[in-house]
């Protein structure tokens, strides 16, 4: 899972820099730049921030401050990490529906990017996945330390 989801938020990432690039040279130094480039690097963000996200919680780099938790016994340090977990989760897992909904609402109306007409529905339903993965890793972190050995 890590292996794939790093691949994938690394193509996106790196194609997003090249395309970047690509554009700004094209229009500083031949007045041409790309058709369609902000909506090619619309996508590819959404596409880096969904496998990002459970990335970084997988590997335990989710924000957090620390300075209060440390100053807290251990048995109710592991207790507020828990709810704080919990709570984590449920937040992610209703932007995860609200982005399971926009996507059913944009495959309904055909909403698409401005030029290129790129459809919105399955990068909503991209986003709504990687966010649900986030909740559940946040939830059953001991499920995916047992399948990473």
């Amino acid at each position: 899972m890590k292996l794939a989801l790093g691949v994938a938020g690394g193509i996106a990432l790196c194609a997003m820099m090249v395309l970047s690039v690509y554009d700004a040279l094209g229009r500083s130094l031949f007045n041409a730049p790309l058709f369609g480039a902000n909506d090619i690097t619309q996508v590819l963000l959404v596409t880096t921030v969904a496998a990002a996200l459970p990335l970084c919680i997988l590997a335990g780099q989710a924000i957090r401050i620390d300075i209060l938790a440390d100053m807290l016994p251990p048995a109710l340090g592991r207790m507020v990490d828990a709810v704080l977990r919990w709570v984590g989760a449920v937040m992610l897992g209703y932007l995860a529906w609200r982005c399971l909904l926009n996507g059913l609402e944009a495959t309904r109306f055909g909403e698409t990017t401005m030029l290129l007409l790129i459809s919105h529905a399955p990068f909503y339903l991209l986003l709504a996945g990687g966010l649900a993965l986030g909740a559940l890793i946040l939830l059953f972190p001991q499920l995916v330390k047992r399948q990473s050995r």
